[in-house]
C-alpha cells in the first residue's frame, strides 16, 4: 500500500512538472525563496511562509567570466549580485514578498557599474495534493505545510507565484571613459517586468526530497532596448544527512540540481533584433543547506554551466554559459 502511493505521488509530481510547467517559457538572474526542511538552493521551493510569519532572505552571487582574445581589451570581468528578500505571510496557503536587488559589473578597461536594481513585488499561493481527515485531494496550505515545520512531510506540495518589478534601479552608469554602459552592464532596466512560476516538491523516500519549478519572465521595452526572455527549469534533489530536534545544527542537507535556463535574444537601443544573444544553457549545482532550530538555514551552492548552445557563441562574452562558475551564498531568519 505504501508502494503504491509513493508511486501514485511520484507520476503526479511529474504530471504537473510537464503538463503545468512546460508550456511557460525563463537571463539577468532571479531570486528562488527556497528555505525550510528539505529545500534546496536555487530551485524555488513551494513552501510557504505561515500565518503572520515575516522572513528575511539574503542572497550573494558572484560570477566570473571567462576571457576571449576577441572582446579585448573589454572583456566583462566580473559580476557580483545582492538580492535581499523580505517576506509575511498573510496566511498558511498566501504569503507576499519584497526582493530588493543590487549589483556591482566589472569590465576590463572600462572601470564598475554599480548600483540597486529593481524593487520586485511577489505573491505566493501553495497547496497541496495530500491527504486531510481520511480524505485525498487537493487542500491549500495548512501550518504543517509552511517553512515552520521542522520535518519534511510525504504530500506532493505545489505553488503557484507571480510577480511586478518596480524600474527603481540604475540605468545611467557611465565608464571611465564617460560612455554609457550598454543594457547588461546597468544594474537596472528601466521598464517593469513580469514573471510567473510554479515549483512542486515531495519525500520521495526516507531522507530524499525531489523539487521543481519553472519560471517564465518577459521585460518591457526601454527607450526602445528589450532584455530577452528568461525561461527556467530546475530540479534539484536534497538528501537529509541528519536531522534532530536539539542540538545548535537541527539538520544539514547535501544538495543536488540541475538548472536550465532559456534566453530570447535581447533588442538593441535601435530596435534591432541582438542576434550575438540568447541561447540555452545547462548548469550541474552541487550544494549543501544547513538548518539550525526552525528559523534560521544557509546555503551555499556551486552552479556550472555543464551545457551551451547559445545563438553566434563565439560573439558572445560576459553572457550565461560563459562563466567560469556561479557561486551563491544564502542566509534565511524567520521570526
Amino acid at each position: 500500500m505504501q508502494k503504491r502511493k509513493i508511486i501514485i505521488s511520484i507520476v503526479l509530481f511529474f504530471l504537473y512538472f510537464f503538463v503545468v510547467c512546460l508550456p511557460i517559457h525563463a537571463h539577468h538572474g532571479g531570486v528562488s525563496t527556497a528555505f525550510g526542511p528539505g529545500a534546496p538552493i536555487e530551485t524555488a521551493s513551494p513552501m510557504t511562509l505561515g500565518k503572520r510569519t515575516f522572513l528575511l532572505y539574503e542572497r550573494m552571487e558572484y560570477v566570473p567570466f571567462r576571457n576571449r582574445n576577441s572582446a579585448e581589451p573589454e572583456n566583462i570581468d566580473t559580476f557580483t549580485f545582492f538580492n535581499t528578500l523580505a517576506g509575511f505571510g498573510l496566511s498558511d496557503a498566501l504569503s507576499l514578498y519584497l526582493a530588493m536587488p543590487a549589483a556591482i559589473k566589472e569590465q576590463d578597461s572600462l572601470g564598475k557599474s554599480r548600483g540597486i536594481g529593481d524593487l520586485e513585488f511577489m505573491a505566493q499561493y501553495g497547496f497541496k495534493y495530500g491527504e486531510r481527515d481520511g480524505i485525498r485531494g487537493f487542500y491549500q496550505n495548512g501550518q504543517e505545510d509552511t517553512q515552520g515545520t521542522r520535518y519534511t512531510m510525504d504530500d506532493l506540495k505545489m505553488s503557484l507565484t507571480g510577480s511586478i518589478s518596480v524600474p527603481t534601479g540604475t540605468t545611467s552608469n557611465r565608464d571611465d571613459f564617460g560612455n554609457k554602459f550598454d543594457m547588461g552592464m546597468q544594474p537596472g532596466f528601466g521598464e517593469p517586468s513580469y514573471s510567473i512560476g510554479f515549483s512542486a516538491s515531495r519525500l520521495i523516500f526516507s531522507h530524499f526530497t525531489l523539487t521543481s519549478d519553472t519560471s517564465f519572465r518577459t521585460f518591457s521595452k526601454h527607450n526602445d532596448s528589450k532584455a530577452g526572455n528568461e525561461v527556467r527549469f530546475n530540479l534539484a534533489g536534497g538528501y537529509e544527512v541528519f536531522e534532530r530536534q536539539d542540538g545548535f545544527l537541527s539538520r544539514l542537507d547535501i544538495i543536488a540540481e540541475a538548472n536550465s535556463l532559456h534566453l530570447t535574444k535581447d533588442q538593441g537601443e535601435d530596435g534591432e533584433t541582438d542576434h550575438d544573444s540568447g541561447g540555452t544553457i545547462l548548469y550541474l549545482s552541487p550544494g549543501l543547506r544547513a538548518s539550525f532550530g526552525n528559523h534560521i538555514s544557509i546555503g551555499a551552492l556551486m552552479k556550472i554551466p555543464a551545457w551551451q548552445d547559445l545563438n553566434n557563441e563565439h560573439d558572445q562574452q560576459g553572457s550565461e554559459g560563459l562563466e567560469d562558475y556561479r557561486a551563491i551564498i544564502t542566509l534565511t531568519v524567520s521570526f
